[in-house]
């Protein structure tokens, strides 16, 4: 089972979510002993395990796209060896070329993209899809999203993000309608090692998740 640490960035620092209300989410050094510096955060991140892989979550550019993203500029070269997913809330296809870096990936989240005929049409395949799940319904701009064929999509259950509510398996079985043949990443709602283990009962490979990581609720030597 490989675990993805998601980080939220919002002005610059690394805040705790709370459900899908922005709005809300706080610096997670005023919650728990922790850096709310992104480089000192992952640095803190990597003393508690070999995380290879990690989530950025640009709130502020998925807000207003930031096309010049410097915070995520010096993350990705101060980790050069750590691979990064990054979701900074592009809309348009030429807003994907802004990370080439080889330690990214892109994500294009159905919240904010709208372009998806250009990605069929020019033949990118390289991003990740999420699918953003909110009030039960796919947050999207469009539906072209069902056109994709994407390698993975995450299901992104934006209402459960740091509630611990526990797996959603109908937004599962949604994503496995839309996406029969993508292997998907589950986020939002993982509360403890008892989740992930359900998870990969259930033929799951890939997990993000943060607030059971920073709560010490994961059994490393068991993964």
């Amino acid at each position: 089972m490989k675990l993805i640490p998601a980080i939220d960035i919002k002005n610059g620092k690394v805040v705790l979510p709370q459900g899908g209300n922005r709005d809300n989410y706080k610096e997670i050094s005023t919650i728990f002993s922790i850096p709310s510096d992104p480089v000192k955060f992952i640095d803190y991140l990597h003393s508690l395990y070999h995380f290879n892989t990690i989530y950025i979550a640009d709130l502020d550019s998925i807000r207003d796209f930031i096309s010049d993203n410097i915070v995520i500029n010096e993350i990705t070269e101060t980790f050069k060896k750590t691979n990064f997913l990054i979701d900074n809330g592009v809309v348009k296809q030429q807003d994907i070329n802004n990370f080439s870096k080889i330690n990214c990936t892109q994500i294009i989240a159905t919240e904010t993209f709208n372009d998806y005929r250009c990605l069929i049409d020019n033949k990118i395949n390289n991003y990740i899809l999420s699918l953003d799940f909110k009030n039960k319904e796919v947050l999207c701009k469009n539906s072209d999203f069902k056109i994709l064929k994407p390698k993975k999509v995450i299901c992104m259950n934006m209402d459960n993000i740091g509630k611990k509510n526990g797996v959603n398996f109908e937004n599962i079985k949604e994503t496995r309608t839309y996406f029969p043949e993508s292997e998907i990443i589950f986020s939002g709602g993982i509360k403890n090692h008892k989740d992930i283990l359900q998870l990969s009962k259930n033929n799951f490979n890939e997990i993000m998740l943060m607030t059971a990581i920073i709560e010490n609720k994961i059994l490393y030597d068991e993964l």
